[in-house]
């Protein structure tokens, strides 16, 4: 079976201000398959002894977190997929 992934936004980690970093994540605030909102904070990371929020940078439904808490990840790295509301993607928790 084949993932079709068409639809589904990556969340990437933003740079927090200092360029190429790593962090460490931290929770998981929104489950596969919950419904997320675009700016709604899904994940929390922690750099430097601070706990900074990833929004979700689109509406939909999580489907699939590609790093796991305790992970460290880097700027740009993709931390989860959002599969878009009205998408027709196969949908594969």
């Amino acid at each position: 079976m084949t993932l079709d992934t068409t639809g589904w936004q990556p969340i990437t980690l933003p740079d927090l201000g200092a360029g190429e970093q790593r962090v460490r994540v931290s929770t998981w605030l929104t489950q596969i398959g919950e419904e997320v909102t675009a700016g709604e904070a899904v994940v929390e990371v922690l750099f430097r002894g601070i706990t900074f929020d990833v929004e979700a940078p689109s509406s939909g439904r999580l489907r699939r977190i590609g790093c796991f808490e305790n992970d460290v990840v880097a700027t740009g790295d993709t931390l989860g997929w959002i599969e878009m509301e009205g998408s027709a993607g196969e949908s594969l928790a």
